[in-house]
């Protein structure tokens, strides 16, 4: 039996980040929705109406640089009537909640595809070691 050799961590990291990309935008694109949308929808569904600055503080971690800034993601989304403004609170409306619910099952499918085979306790194992390593390259930690 031959088998292959596995290859270097940061193969399986890119490999895995763009195929999660790749299912992820499949995904939203049913909805016209990107994954920037998606993330404004569910921080909003999960946390109730937010200040602007308060939901960019939420989302900046997952943000890369040259995303589209959270006032041209929230335009979108209050053009297409999913998203309201109170001064500056962003809020869902009754569209948003309803896209945000019928999308949110579609990602949940997408998780239980890349969970497919493993356990609760393999996904802890692994980003409990992808936790320390980036702790163990994080300057000054």
């Amino acid at each position: 039996m031959t088998t292959t050799p596995l290859k270097p961590l940061g193969y399986y990291l890119k490999a895995l980040d763009a195929l999660i990309s790749e299912d992820f935008a499949r995904t939203l694109s049913a909805h016209e929705l990107t994954r920037r949308d998606w993330q404004v929808l569910h921080s909003l569904a999960l946390q109730g109406p937010l200040a602007r600055p308060v939901l960019s503080g939420l989302l900046e971690p997952f943000w890369e640089p040259g995303a589209r800034i959270l006032d041209e993601v929230a335009g979108a989304l209050i053009a297409r009537g999913r998203l309201t403004a109170d001064g500056d609170t962003l809020a869902l409306t009754e569209a948003g909640r309803r896209t945000h619910a019928e999308v949110a099952t579609l990602v949940d499918a997408g998780r239980a595809r890349l969970m497919r085979g493993l356990t609760d306790d393999d996904y802890l194992r692994t980003v409990t070691v992808l936790d320390r390593m980036t702790a163990n390259l994080t300057p000054g930690r």
